[in-house]
């Protein structure tokens, strides 16, 4: 099992950055590769995201459940999946929370996840993940600090 623990910073305020994390059609565009599709009638979605691992892409089907507290601005994201040739299967937890930052108009999103990998790809995804979550952070960081700044919420 793999254990993330992040923490990063947004320049806006944290009802800006909640706006955008408490909605799946609005964190789907911060998270390079992913694609939300259809919501089931229990709430989740179906989901596809495809990740680099070095030279690798490995694609991945999912379903993906949100669940919100919104008066203490903090969620947890669910998900569970196999990647598109079925020889890796995937489950995952991350709870999140976004809190003020240290300075005015500054957020802070303090992230935890747990994920467990099995089969055939598990060794190789294992291997480089941490390179691949700090990747994948940075990017999101970025495209969710670009969201927040300039308003950009469908």
């Amino acid at each position: 099992m793999l254990t993330v623990n992040e923490r990063i910073e947004v320049m806006t305020d944290p009802n800006n950055v909640w706006a955008i994390l408490s909605n799946p059609h609005e964190v789907v565009h911060c998270v390079e590769g992913a694609e939300l599709g259809q919501q089931l009638d229990d709430g989740s979605f179906d989901a596809t995201m495809t990740v680099k691992f070095g030279p690798a892409k490995v694609a991945f089907n999912a379903n993906v459940l949100l669940t919100l507290e919104p008066a203490s601005l903090s969620g947890e994201v669910s998900g569970r999946g196999k990647d598109t040739k079925g020889g890796t299967k995937f489950r995952t937890t991350m709870r999140f929370k976004v809190e003020n930052g240290a300075n005015p108009d500054q957020s802070a999103i303090a992230i935890t996840a747990e994920v467990e990998i099995s089969g055939r790809l598990a060794s190789m995804i294992e291997t480089g993940a941490s390179l691949v979550i700090k990747r994948m952070t940075a990017s999101f960081t970025q495209a969710l600090a670009k969201r927040c700044s300039t308003g950009q919420i469908t």
